[in-house]
């Protein structure tokens, strides 16, 4: 019977000190704390290495012309560079831009054929990434606004020669360049290496307002940041 009490009390006591730890580990982290962490009051720098697939535009009335036409950008790489600011441990603040030039092909109810040519694309984006753990390696979650530009070669005016002191005779071609407001949501992990180097891979999708369109763009983009942390 000594030994049955004593166990019951052993096991009270257990059970006592068990729910006196588990509220301390039960604690999710402080996600608005001023600071605290490796990467609180860092500044990130960071290179950019991608894809994107821009999906199909459809535009009604170009230039009043009564023209609609369906355009379609091919699938590329884009790369380009980035800042950011570890406001703590888990908020990154951060502007990035990337280009693209990628090729597009234009099709039109009663026309023969499809012109095809280059786009030159631009995008930046100033972003709010979530890093969801205080650890070195975290999944993440970003969301942000920016601006896309898309410039081509215009096809109502012809090619351009002026002499050159050095180079002869120098061409070029007009552009018409058209700059919208984009939107971006995206989910992906950050690993950071040493307290000076990281990794950040993210994939998401970014909307385009762009004008006289009747649907609304979007673009599914994949990107491979490699950069360094610094005060």
């Amino acid at each position: 019977m000594k030994t049955n009490r004593f166990s019951r009390r052993s096991v009270m006591l257990w059970a006592a000190s068990l729910s006196g730890l588990l509220p301390a580990y039960a604690q999710f982290p402080n996600y608005f704390a001023p600071g605290g962490g490796d990467r609180a009051g860092k500044w990130d720098g960071y290179v950019v290495l991608g894809g994107a697939s821009p999906q199909g535009l459809n535009y009604q009335d170009i230039d009043v012309s009564g023209l609609d036409t369906s355009v379609s950008i091919d699938t590329h790489v884009q790369g380009g560079v980035g800042v950011g600011y570890n406001l703590n441990q888990f908020w990154n603040v951060n502007f990035e831009m990337v280009f693209g030039a990628p090729d597009f092909h234009v099709t039109a109810p009663g026309l023969p054929g499809t012109r095809s040519d280059t786009v030159y694309q631009g995008n930046g984006k100033l972003n709010l990434d979530w890093n969801i753990l205080p650890s070195r390696v975290t999944p993440l979650v970003s969301a942000g606004i920016g601006f896309v530009t898309l410039t081509v070669n215009d096809p109502y005016q012809s090619v351009e020669c002026y002499p050159d002191y050095w180079w002869g005779y120098v061409c070029y071609e007009s552009t018409q360049t058209e700059a919208a407001f984009t939107w971006n949501v995206g989910g992906g992990l950050r690993v950071d290496i040493t307290n000076r180097v990281f990794l950040k891979a993210v994939a998401g999708v970014e909307w385009w307002l762009l004008s006289q369109t009747e649907n609304l763009p979007y673009s599914i983009f994949g990107n491979l940041s490699v950069g360094m942390s610094f005060r």
